[in-house]
């Protein structure tokens, strides 16, 4: 056996070493590890990134244990980010989230890496993910494997997250909210919460910008960020109830121009939302409704004394479910009302559900015009028939009384509908008294009165004192449902009298009769005394007179009425005439209190009660159809009556919608130099833009990305920016060749012939004075190309601006709306800029002389108005000897 060499000895010990590690190299690199990531954190804490960088690099090619990973990672990522190096970090934010998973700051720093490249939407959902895991209490042990007990932070860390979410959440395009938004139904639908669309469907990009529209529209005159901004966070949170997603889903849908669709998904939230509103019926008090109920039916009778109180209501519904739910009917109507001459519109279905909407919720705005425009397209008997069918189907949200009857008497389907039409009168008032406040006022007190909510009275008409009336007249119609006893109630203790005193007045008439009986009986004894006296010849005169026809009054003629009977009678009718002076006081101020009381009083003054009058008039819709077809009518609409099978589309694929949706940027899109979204503009009708003149004042810069990713470009007054998209960043400047002729240019590589970017100009350039770079970056830092236009439009009409505006980059590209972004004319030629101040110096100064000859020409009519309200109070004072001011003399004046 020969001896081995030293060379041989030493690769066997190397070997060996690779095969069984030494345990206590283990430890020494773990060891020296830890310290070298403390000295790291002492040089991020010093703002020394670079140094914090390298010394967690260096820990971790020591390849310590496993559970040290995570936090190595995630602290380079920290540093990573102070640096700059926000695709670095991300990369380390993401390893740190594959060996933690349950870790919410590894997810925390892949938000805020996110955040810095601009991907906003995608860091919305990795701080969605950090808070979820901080409110979970897991903290950074159960993410690694340790115990799964909350860390001391869990609820400090969770606060943070949640913030910093909504943060982020703010930051997302209206477009960008919209995406998330169906991201979430689409979840929601793949968890089989939210059956997928049966009847049409519509495309990824249709229904985003759908959704666009409709956040758009809820947010005009909203204060940023608007309520769709607030849901979406709230569906982060706590995800999305099947009802308020087919609610969404349906508007969508609807938008998109598919509406048997959004039909379906309408009727599916109206379904859900009104067994919603069912179930927390069920679960208040059950006294809570009887109370209303009943204090209102103690007011009606017995009206308070004071000031009117907040209205009584019976069971409370919440507001939220409410307000869906008359949503959900209007989305049904718009689904209904679809377009003018569209194959599925229906208006008679969605008069139907737009009268619904207004039911539930008579302040929904949109809801009144497209009820008009519905109504006029159909007739008089057709609009009776709705009528009717809705009264016949019950409440829109499926309760004992809809909204406008809640605490009237439980109105049922196919019971009868009465309203209260009450005339007030004030004597003393003016027609401007009858302010605002006023008639709320008014109006609750009388909703208290009746144990209704205060929609259910409206003021029809206010009427001013005239010669003929000289009193302020107000009608007030009052809807209360199917209780006749509730509404008769309410009239006599609102304008009747006193119990004694309706008793008397019942009393009254038959104390007549009994009276004209007694002295009819008189009369006739008297007459038959009257012929027992009489002489044998004066007693045959007596009977050929009767022989006469009798008259059509009592045969009695007047007696003399004596002394004492005189007295009696006017003593009788003094005490009457005291009577009926002190019940119409006391109806007087009953009548003022249930009004209002003393506040009222102050405002109209006392009203009359001998001038006031109530009446109970039964409004009930008459129905045209047959008992047959209403019972079949209402087992469609329970869903008890079965659909034919060949009319059974819930398992056809869902089709194209019969009209598509004109997609604005189907062919390129807005973005910054780097490729993130930007907002889009709200439109102008007449297609304005503003433009800027001085280069401090520019706005942020916004390009323009072609749809096949070949390039993104913008301009100015006197320059183009092209950025090549498709040139690869690793490419060496001497292998890139670019071509830039006066009408085209043209990027390739110059080894292997490959064409980046190629066209045809839309108007010439000045190629002495273009240039390009490539700095192997990415945006402006990638292959950019700088074009000086010729401007030759411009230089002709030197005051048409606009002339030199590329509508496109390329001859073979769409066109670029003229409204997408603001203008930069700071860069004009110097020649056009120098005509341009010249300009706008002259029209400054002729605006300067209009604005000071509007001051004095408005100061000259304030002196003459001022003349003739002096001379007007002056005139009147001489011709009744008080003074008063001009406003007062101007509001007593009669109306025109």
């Amino acid at each position: 056996m020969q001896p081995l060499s030293v060379e041989e000895v030493l690769r066997l010990h190397r070997e060996a070493q690779q095969r069984r590690p030494n345990e206590q190299d283990a430890a020494l690199r773990r060891l020296k590890a830890e310290h070298v990531k403390k000295r790291g954190d002492e040089a991020f804490k010093q703002g020394n990134y670079r140094e914090a960088w390298e010394r967690y690099s260096e820990a971790l090619e020591l390849q310590p244990d496993k559970a040290a990973l995570p936090a190595l990672h995630s602290n380079r990522s920290a540093a990573c980010y102070k640096a700059g190096r926000h695709a670095e970090a991300l990369a380390d934010a993401d390893e740190a989230a594959r060996l933690a998973p349950g870790w919410h700051k590894a997810h925390w720093r892949r938000g805020a890496a996110l955040l810095a490249l601009k991907r906003v939407p995608e860091a919305v959902l990795a701080y969605r993910e950090a808070w979820q895991l901080a409110a979970g209490g897991s903290g950074k042990g159960g993410g690694k494997g340790g115990s799964a007990a909350a860390a001391p932070g869990a609820a400090a860390d969770a606060a943070d997250c949640e913030a910093r979410l909504w943060d982020v959440v703010q930051r997302l395009t209206r477009e960008q909210l919209g995406r998330g938004l169906l991201a979430i139904l689409a979840e929601a639908q793949a968890a089989g919460r939210l059956e997928a669309p049966a009847e049409e469907e519509a495309s990824e990009q249709e229904q985003a910008e759908s959704f666009f529209r409709i956040i758009k529209q809820a947010h005009q005159g909203e204060r940023r960020p608007g309520p769709y901004y607030r849901r979406y966070l709230r569906w982060l949170q706590q995800g999305v109830q099947p009802g308020e997603a087919y609610l969404e889903r349906a508007g969508v849908h609807t938008g998109a121009k598919c509406y048997l669709q959004g039909r379906a998904d309408a009727q599916a939230a109206v379904a859900m939302l009104r067994a919603a509103l069912q179930e927390e019926r069920q679960q208040q008090p059950q006294g809570q409704g009887e109370a209303g109920g009943g204090a209102a039916r103690k007011q009606a009778a017995q009206p308070p004394a004071g000031h009117a109180q907040q209205h009584v209501a019976a069971p409370s519904e919440p507001s939220g479910l409410r307000s869906q739910l008359a949503l959900a009917y209007q989305r049904l109507g718009q689904a209904f009302m679809a377009e003018k001459k569209h194959a599925d519109r229906d208006p008679r279905r969605a008069a139907k559900a737009f009268l619904r909407s207004q039911e539930v919720d008579s302040e929904l705005p949109g809801v009144q015009d497209e009820l008009q425009e519905v109504i006029g397209e159909m007739t008089l008997e057709e609009t009776r028939q709705i009528e009717a069918e809705l009264h016949n189907e019950g409440p829109a949200d499926g309760a004992g009384a809809s909204s406008c009857d809640a605490g009237s008497g439980g109105w049922a389907p196919g019971k009868r509908m009465f309203r209260l039409v009450l005339q007030l009168a004030f004597p003393s008032a003016r027609a401007a008294d009858c302010s605002s406040r006023a008639r709320e006022m008014l109006r609750g007190s009388i909703a208290t009165t009746a144990g209704v909510s205060q929609q259910a009275v409206t003021i029809e008409r206010v009427m001013a004192p005239t010669a003929a009336r000289p009193h302020l007249g107000l009608l007030i119609h009052v809807k209360v449902g199917s209780d006749l006893l509730g509404a008769s109630r309410l009239a006599k203790a609102v304008f009747g009298q006193g119990e004694e005193q309706q008793e008397a007045q019942q009393a009254q008439p038959a104390q007549q009769a009994q009276q004209a009986d007694q002295g009819q009986q008189a009369d006739q004894e008297q007459q038959t005394g009257e012929a027992a006296s009489l002489q044998p010849g004066q007693q045959g005169d007596s009977q050929a007179g009767q022989q006469l026809p009798a008259p059509a009054g009592p045969a009695t003629p007047p007696q003399a009425e004596t002394p004492q009977s005189a007295a009696q009678r006017s003593a009788q009718q003094a005490q009457q005439g005291g009577h009926s002076q002190a019940a119409l006081e006391q109806r007087q101020g009953q009548l003022a209190a249930l009004l209002g009381g003393e506040e009222l009083v102050s405002l109209l003054g006392q009203p009359d009660a001998a001038l006031c009058s109530a009446e109970v008039e039964d409004v009930t819709p008459a129905c045209a159809a047959s008992e047959a077809e209403r019972a079949e009518q209402e087992a469609i609409n329970r869903g008890e009556k079965e659909i034919a099978p060949e009319q059974d589309r819930r398992l056809a694929v869902p089709a194209r919608p019969k009209m598509e949706l004109e997609l604005p940027y189907r062919m390129y899109r807005l973005v910054r130099a780097d490729g993130s979204a930007v907002e889009r503009v709200d439109k102008h009708p007449f297609c304005m833009s503003r433009v800027y003149y001085d280069a401090t004042e520019k706005p942020e810069e916004v390009w323009t990305e072609l749809a096949d990713g070949s390039c993104r470009w913008r301009q100015t007054g006197g320059e183009v920016k092209v950025l090549a998209l498709r040139v690869p960043r690793d490419l060496p400047s001497r292998q890139l060749a670019v071509d830039i002729q006066p009408y085209s240019i043209k990027a390739w590589n110059r080894a292997s012939g490959e064409v980046y970017l190629e066209g045809e100009l839309e108007r010439g350039v000045v190629p002495e004075d273009c240039f390009w770079t490539h700095c192997g970056g990415e945006g402006e830092d990638g292959c950019a190309l700088y074009l000086r236009k010729m401007n030759l439009e411009v230089l002709q009409s030197h005051w048409q601006h606009s002339e030199m505006w590329w509508p496109r980059l390329f001859k073979a590209h769409a066109n670029i709306a003229w409204d997408d972004y603001e203008k930069d004319y700071s860069d004009l030629p110097e020649e056009v800029l120098q005509r341009h101040r010249v300009t706008e110096a002259i029209r400054d100064d002729e605006q300067r002389v209009e604005q000071n000859e509007k001051k004095h020409r408005d100061m000259l009519q304030e002196r003459d108005d001022l003349r003739k309200r002096t001379r007007q109070e002056r005139l009147n004072e001489l011709r009744t000897g008080t003074k008063q001011s001009w406003v007062l003399l101007d509001r007593a004046l009669p109306a025109a």
